[in-house]
């Protein structure tokens, strides 16, 4: 009685570690699916996700005050083109590694190949123009720095708005009216560049 004890207590041991063996791999595939490759933050299935939770939050009026911000890499395609791809990579890379850094209390996605989109809180949030300005000062500084490569001199165009439930229905409203700033703010980055 004793052995077959023993065998009974090894089997449900073995059977224990295998079932947190599989929750941990399962844990580990949820996140490979919902993370971004080349970058690590979120990726648009992450993104779609966030949006739900966003909209349940506010159809239970539950959801607290939150802005997108909508970010695009410039000249990738040039980039792509001149320096071969893995620099475009590179250059996408450093643009999203910069982002989590000025928004580090915000979760980020790439929701395209070269698209970032910040669902803003918190302190992101309440100091949405200050981190905006110290972005753009940062792509600034990688511009008049004549020791970084081409594809290190990350551009990007950024529009940013906030939920009014004046002017939006749900949070993909919110994210169509910081992508037309963003395309506002590329329109002007571009005519300076022409000036």
């Amino acid at each position: 009685m004793t052995q077959n004890m023993k065998e009974y207590v090894m089997q449900i041991l073995s059977a224990e570690k295998k079932a947190n063996a599989m929750q941990k791999q399962a844990k580990e595939m949820k996140e490979l699916a919902t993370r971004d490759a080349l970058t690590g933050v979120g990726n648009k299935t992450a993104y779609d996700k966030e949006l739900i939770k966003l909209n349940w939050g506010l159809g239970n009026g539950m959801q607290g005050s939150f802005g997108i911000a909508m970010i695009d890499l410039n000249y990738l395609k040039k980039l792509n083109d001149t320096y071969g791809h893995e620099q475009g990579n590179l250059a996408i890379q450093k643009l999203s590694a910069l982002i989590c850094e000025i928004f580090d209390h915000s979760p980020v996605f790439r929701i395209g190949g070269d698209e970032f989109v910040v669902v803003l809180k918190g302190n992101d949030y309440k100091h949405c123009e200050d981190l905006v300005a110290k972005f753009k000062k940062q792509l600034a500084e990688y511009a008049a720095d004549d020791s970084l490569k081409p594809w290190e001199k990350v551009s990007a165009a950024i529009g940013t708005a906030f939920y009014d439930k004046a002017l939006d229905s749900d949070a993909d409203s919110v994210f169509k009216r910081a992508d037309e700033e963003m395309y506002l703010c590329k329109k002007q980055m571009k005519a300076m560049q022409e000036d």
